[in-house]
């Protein structure tokens, strides 16, 4: 493994303890908080101003699940430094003309802002491409959409060989042997490989590491919900912080999106519309897995619209108002996604809260290309 924590995350038990207390809260609270006029039930938006969160919400206990750890260590730095000049060269693709960088932008937060990703053929792949930030914290769990891919490293073999960087114009991948004999000869990646991989071939396997070395080390830049988190309270708005209650509450956010990233790493249907199955086309037989798809991290995603797997959604305000309808009601639909019945105050807040993940700022400039001057 190339990279290590150099703290443990918080007890995961503690952190399901917390937020089970809160969404007790909030339906004790909402049901009080009722008031119905005639056949209209109309519920209270918190309140503004100072008073953004009531006395009965634990906000130490919030903030300590959101609290983020320390920066990972680099375990080989010159793995790291191979796998960057690797990730930015589009020489690794059918045509010389795609990098990975093409989909995963550093001042996106490593995403995209195309709605479907485009293979180095130039023609649309199905789905919108992930984003990478903080990657580096997931463990080896399925990956990809679907979770056809068992690890990011398998990730970037795929790419590579069937995916989107391995389809040049005449429509199949150009054989593996042509590019691997096309970044040999390029002299100035042979002490580079050397220095990272002493005694490795410069092929695939290489490859591959190299560059999932160097995706671990995509941290989130520190956003003003950071800084709140660690005691500044004009970091964020009253708004924001009237959003973070709800997104811990009434919302029900946490339920998929929790801990620092804002993801539990796990594949759900939120009854979105389509006919992409996600992971029910490798699971046919789980009805839970039908149209459940990978919980993306929320770090700077106010910087990456459209949003969802297929970029259906144009804005973060179109998504609260999806999630506010509670989508297709399906057997396979997660749990906590029917109808919110939110205010439009609390979708203008939740959507303030969601600003203030962006981090200051993202991303790092282009490296120099091996062998270009």
């Amino acid at each position: 493994m190339p990279m290590t924590r150099t703290a443990a995350d918080s007890d995961g038990a503690t952190r399901r303890r917390r937020r089970g207390r809160l969404l007790v809260w909030w339906h004790v609270a909402a049901a009080a908080a009722v008031v119905v006029v005639g056949s209209v039930a109309i519920q209270h938006a918190l309140p503004a101003g100072r008073a953004w969160a009531p006395a009965s919400f634990d906000l130490a206990a919030a903030k300590a699940d959101y609290r983020r750890p320390p920066p990972l260590t680099v375990a080989n730095p010159a793995l790291v430094e191979l796998g960057r000049v690797l990730f930015w060269d589009p020489r690794l693709s059918a045509t010389g003309q795609t990098s990975c960088v093409s989909c995963h932008q550093p001042h996106l937060g490593w995403a995209s802002t195309d709605a479907r990703s485009r293979s180095d053929s130039g023609l649309p792949m199905p789905r919108k491409a992930q984003p990478l930030i903080g990657i580096g914290y997931a463990a080896d769990l399925p990956g990809g959409w679907d979770g056809r891919l068992l690890s990011l490293r398998a990730h970037v073999r795929a790419s590579l060989t069937v995916g989107a960087m391995s389809t040049g114009p005449i429509g199949k991948p150009v054989p593996l042997p042509a590019i691997e004999a096309r970044m040999r000869a390029i002299p100035e990646y042979l002490p580079l490989f050397a220095a990272a991989l002493p005694g490795t071939p410069p092929g695939l396997e290489a490859i591959a590491q190299a560059i999932n070395a160097y995706a671990r080390t995509f941290e989130p830049g520190v956003a003003p919900f950071d800084r709140w988190i660690k005691g500044d309270e004009d970091a964020i708005s009253a708004s924001a912080k009237r959003g973070f209650v709800l997104f811990n509450t009434k919302g029900n956010c946490a339920v998929c999106h929790r801990d620092w990233r804002f993801t539990d790493d796990n594949f759900h249907d939120i009854g979105l519309p389509g006919d992409d199955r996600g992971r029910g086309q490798l699971l046919h037989d789980v009805a839970a897995m039908q149209f459940a798809f990978k919980t993306p991290t929320l770090r700077s995603v106010a910087l990456r619209a459209p949003y969802m797997h297929d970029g259906s959604l144009d804005s973060l305000y179109d998504v609260v108002r999806f999630y506010d309808s509670g989508g297709i009601n399906r057997p396979s639909r997660v749990g906590g996604a029917s109808p919110l019945h939110l205010s439009e105050q609390e979708r203008l807040d939740l959507v303030a809260f969601l600003r203030t993940l962006t981090g200051e700022r993202e991303g790092e400039s282009a490296p120099r290309p091996a062998g270009r001057t």
